[in-house]
């Protein structure tokens, strides 16, 4: 085969532009630490580091997200248990004004200490996390609860309906749905109270209810809704980090805006039976509280293991990226040694080759 001087020198500098490009490849190697640097080094190998890179990245978003939902629930934390601590207050006053040796003055001092918890729990009960609302349900950035003064606080109705109840008791009274007004029993007939004003608020017994008259309509005390909201803490995992506060604060088997309303104004009117009936129900109250304190302190047990599990997932995928992608420093810097061996040798013989001339052979 006769080799021209063109194929001769064309030939060898690509050889030597191959041995440079792999000192080049293993010295960006070794500088980086990284095997692989471009796909065409690994293309399986690339292919299963970024599905790893992805798992990273949403271990990194669990993770966010239970740290958010652990902050939401310390402050539900903190917030139930200092209300457990006021109404074991509100107990111990209702039991001193129930008994024989309190007297109308010590009951109304007693509701003066009432009406100041009741104003703390109210704030309690509009609470935020950032700037979202707490015991809102999902509706976070509405203010969830009205405030209430014993002072404007109508006497209970029976209820709210288009039509007067059917075979009514002297004294009934209901709020008419279409006028907003207060109908009261009195004589065999229905009478018109007239339009109640702005502020005035009232106890709907039916379905133990407070509503605040406001802007020509009746509004429930409780201005959020009922629905929960969850995080995602796993591919398959969530967490329910919220509880309505009508869950918490209006809960049937322990209305506590309801109960405290009615405790005061027995307090200032010195009845010592009303007084003695909302004992039970702060009793069950506090029993409330301590049932969602118990959920509260589930679900962060739940993402307390959570963590741990997204750390150690974390670490042990890292481990599998690096095993892939990280660089054997010992095994590249021999490969490196080799290489710059290959490449003298390699330029020792271009230069031994292309020194040849006719001179030589004569």
């Amino acid at each position: 085969m006769k080799v021209s001087n063109r194929f001769l020198y064309y030939q060898l500098v690509k050889d030597l532009n191959q041995n440079t490009e792999r000192l080049f490849k293993l010295n960006n190697q070794i500088s980086s630490g990284r095997r692989i640097s471009t796909p065409s080094d690994d293309p399986l190998g690339l292919s299963s580091v970024l599905v790893y890179r992805t798992e990273l990245n949403s271990f990194d978003q669990y993770k966010k997200s239970v740290d958010y939902g652990k902050g939401w629930l310390n402050r539900m934390d903190s917030i139930l248990q200092d209300v457990d601590d006021l109404l074991g207050r509100v107990s111990e006053l209702a039991v001193q004004a129930a008994s024989s040796t309190s007297t109308q003055s010590t009951r109304v001092g007693a509701a003066e200490e009432i009406e100041e918890i009741r104003s703390m729990l109210l704030g309690h009960a509009n609470a935020k996390y950032g700037n979202k609302y707490i015991f809102g349900g999902t509706m976070t950035q509405t203010v969830p609860f009205l405030s209430v003064d014993v002072d404007d606080l109508e006497e209970d109705v029976a209820t709210m309906s288009a039509a007067p109840p059917a075979s009514p008791s002297e004294g009934d009274r209901y709020i008419d749905t279409d006028d907003g007004h207060i109908y009261q029993y009195t004589s065999g007939a229905w009478n018109d109270l007239g339009a109640p004003a702005e502020s005035r608020s009232v106890i709907v017994t039916d379905t133990d209810t407070v509503y605040v008259f406001s802007q020509g309509s009746w509004r429930p005390m409780y201005q959020g809704n009922d629905e929960t909201f969850s995080f995602a803490i796993g591919k398959e995992n969530s967490a329910q980090i919220n509880i309505p506060g009508s869950r918490v604060f209006l809960n049937p088997d322990g209305n506590i805006f309801t109960s405290l309303l009615r405790l005061e104004r027995a307090l200032r009117s010195n009845d010592v039976n009303g007084i003695q009936t909302e004992m039970g129900v702060i009793e069950r109250a506090q029993t409330v509280i301590s049932d969602n304190l118990a959920a509260i302190g589930a679900v962060e047990n739940k993402l307390d293991h959570t963590l741990t599990v997204i750390d150690r997932s974390r670490v042990d995928t890292k481990s599998m990226v690096s095993s892939i992608e990280d660089l054997d420093y010992a095994q590249a810097i021999t490969e490196l040694k080799n290489q710059e061996t290959i490449y003298e040798a390699a330029l020792k013989s271009a230069s031994m080759i292309t020194s040849l001339s006719l001179v030589d052979f004569i």
